[in-house]
């Protein structure tokens, strides 16, 4: 049987899941090849192998404070900005391990409010445990946006290595659009999960919900709220661990070089990987569909997505941005 210093040691034991007190972790089995072959580990599909394994924070705490300090490599994120594509395209075989959207990092998200001491204890382990190299392959983690609240644990305890996505406001309300009823959703709920970290947030979130009896308007007020709460999140965080702008990666940047981009990513997140590997790696990625990739990738079939969606609701964008600026949310995407 697996001992706690065993399973801390051996990254293939990967942390999946948390009790819902906070007291001990669900481990589980994984292969680095069958984990690429999912777009997420958010729960929606079974990628581990074997029983879970239940073990005290405390007690893999300890184990992990015997070992060299992990700061892990990731890719925070605002939704729908090409975080996926990115993933992927520093996801290479023998040279690191894209971990995308771990649900025990949305467990984290979802206690943040309720029990926040806890979980800035839990987080770092959490962490450290995720950015553990596996058979010679650095992980890189791409939480779930949901995972944002968890940023000023992050930062308080300067366990991570990250680089920040953005979009901008426009770009963010087509791509939430183009998703329907489900991704607007989320996007609302997204909203109401992340105001209770932001001195400003209930206020604004009451404010943008009544502002409006129009459905359709007040699902793009939300959504220009969720992406400035994000912002704001980002550029707080930034300030405060000195990260500087040129980790701020904007959607366009990446749509007009993912190439470029992603060997830029590499450098700032001290990953091992060479221009050249993530180049010719990049030829299979990009041809596909970074969220479900045994579709391929069509450009125009994108372009003309977004036409759809400008002629359908480009009024609708018009008069939620006018309010945006008028309210004086955060939509810098700069740096």
């Amino acid at each position: 049987m697996s001992t706690c210093s065993d399973i801390v040691a051996d990254p293939h034991f990967m942390p999946v899941g948390i009790t819902p007190d906070l007291c001990r972790i669900r481990f589980a089995k994984v292969r680095p090849e069958i984990i690429r072959t999912h777009p997420f580990l958010d729960g929606r599909s079974h990628f581990t192998e074997g029983n879970e394994i239940l073990l005290p924070v405390d007690d893999v705490a300890a184990e992990l404070a015997s070992r060299a300090d992990i700061r892990t490599s990731t890719i925070l994120h605002v939704s729908f900005c090409g975080s996926t594509l990115l993933s992927r395209l520093l996801d290479i075989p023998g040279q690191s391990l894209g971990l995308r959207e771990p649900a025990v990092q949305i467990c984290l998200a979802d206690a943040v409010t309720a029990h926040p001491g806890k979980v800035c204890e839990v987080a770092s382990v959490i962490d450290a445990l995720l950015g553990r190299t596996i058979e010679g392959q650095q992980t890189i983690v791409k939480p779930t946006n949901w995972a944002n609240n968890l940023l000023p644990t992050w930062n308080e305890r300067n366990s991570i290595n990250p680089i920040f996505m953005v979009m901008a406001p426009r770009p963010f309300l087509r791509a939430a659009f183009r998703g329907g009823r489900d991704r607007l959703t989320y996007t609302m709920r997204t909203a109401q999960h992340l105001a209770p970290g932001l001195k400003d947030g209930f206020r604004r979130l009451a404010k943008a919900t009544g502002s409006t009896t129009d459905p359709l308007q007040q699902a793009a007020r939300l959504t220009l709220l969720a992406l400035s709460f994000q912002l704001l999140m980002f550029e707080e965080a930034r300030n405060k661990g000195g990260w500087s702008a040129e980790r701020v990666v904007a959607f366009d940047e990446l749509h007009d070089d993912p190439v470029g981009i992603a060997a830029r990513t590499s450098r700032l997140l001290n990953l091992d990987i060479s221009p050249a590997i993530i180049a010719r790696h990049s030829e299979t990625i990009l041809a596909r569909n970074a969220k479900l990739p045994d579709r391929q990738f069509r450009a125009d079939e994108e372009a003309e997505n977004n036409r759809v969606i400008e002629q359908h609701h480009g009024r609708t964008f018009d008069k939620a941005l006018e309010w945006a600026y008028a309210e004086g949310l955060y939509l810098i995407i700069d740096g």
